[in-house]
């Protein structure tokens, strides 16, 4: 058979993939013998591994070849459930690569990012991942020549660094129709102080709905918050004392979607006959909540694994055809919302 692609000895486990126009963990399971492979790619994997001469079991060992075996995750917190799924998701890539994964929690302080970056520019790294990098991390990072990818990317002068985040623009957009549809008009935000990029999208496509409905926008329901619990039930409070208070809320995170509740519950008001409540991420407990929130799903998992393989090919010396993705955000439609009272009446 005639081989389409020249390469210089045998085959990486990456060059693998792209040859077969699969992912690096998809040819890793059919190197492994798991069996969540689809048959027909299953046999087109072991066909190119066949015709290249790939030796089954040296993935790793030509991914780490001249390598440390180990990768390096910055979180801003590991007691945080909105980030557990991303960690799962890079940890599940790295694991069918064979490298292991090393965790550092910065407790979103930039110096901290810092520092722990400056530790690893001896090369005591193959690659970094970053979830919600300072500008200063970044510059620290394209510095150190390492390879690396921004989960979360936070933008500035940085912003055409290799990066994986979510259509936030969109999720707030979304969110604000769908009140909008059920036939709200005073609709609220919370959220407005974070300085996170995701959460400055959130509000911009917030506005845009309403601009697009025709509705003015109405600085008193756009709310301080900074994603906690405690924002939310301190904005709703405030909310409730206008003098028209809003029939909706878009709560910008679920974390403060659960202030929002304990506010409202305090004050006798019942989600959602009298007020309709949605939130940004699906965190798990989302569901249970009473009644179940209306949320937009952030895809943390995918983020996780998109990040990781990324992460791996810039190890391997490739480049990427996409430096910058975003992975799409949904609406999960539950029983916090329905239509303004005046309209059940």
């Amino acid at each position: 058979m005639a081989r389409r692609h020249n390469i210089d000895g045998r085959p990486t486990i990456a060059q693998i993939a792209r040859i077969a126009g699969v992912s690096v963990p998809t040819v890793s399971k059919v190197l492994n013998g798991r069996a969540d492979v689809s048959l027909p790619t299953r046999e087109k994997v072991e066909r190119i591994i066949e015709e290249y001469g790939f030796v089954r079991n040296r993935a790793a060992r030509a991914l780490r070849k001249g390598k440390t075996g180990l990768v390096d995750l910055l979180l801003p917190r590991l007691d945080d459930e909105y980030y557990l799924p991303i960690l799962e998701g890079v940890a599940q890539v790295l694991r069918e690569a064979g490298l292991r994964l090393v965790l550092t929690a910065t407790d979103y302080k930039p110096e901290e990012e810092v520092r722990w970056i400056t530790t690893v520019t001896d090369h005591s790294t193959d690659g970094i991942l970053v979830v919600l990098p300072s500008e200063r991390a970044i510059e620290q990072l394209e510095r150190s020549g390492l390879p690396f990818v921004l989960i979360h990317n936070q933008g500035g002068l940085q912003a055409t660094a290799p990066s994986v985040r979510i259509t936030s623009w969109e999720g707030g957009f979304v969110a604000t129709t769908y009140l909008l549809r059920l036939g709200h008009q005073r609709i609220a935000y919370i959220g407005k102080t974070s300085p996170a990029r995701d959460a400055i999208e959130r509000i911009a496509g917030y506005r845009a709905a309403l601009d697009a409905a025709g509705l003015p926008l109405m600085p008193e329901l756009e709310c301080d918050g900074d994603f906690t619990e405690a924002s939310g039930y301190q904005a709703t409070l405030r909310l409730l004392e206008l003098p028209e208070p809003p029939t909706a809320i878009f709560a910008g995170n679920d974390r403060q979607a659960a202030g929002v509740y304990r506010a409202l519950h305090e004050r006798g008001l019942v989600v959602p006959e009298q007020m309709s409540v949605v939130g940004f991420d699906n965190l798990p407990y989302t569901e249970i909540m009473n009644p179940p929130l209306t949320t937009i799903h952030a895809p943390r998992l995918e983020l996780g694994r998109t990040a990781a393989t990324m992460l791996l090919r810039l190890i391997n010396g490739e480049q990427l055809e996409m430096p910058r993705v975003v992975l799409p955000t949904h609406l999960v439609e539950r029983q916090s919302c329905s239509p303004p009272r005046q309209q059940q009446e």
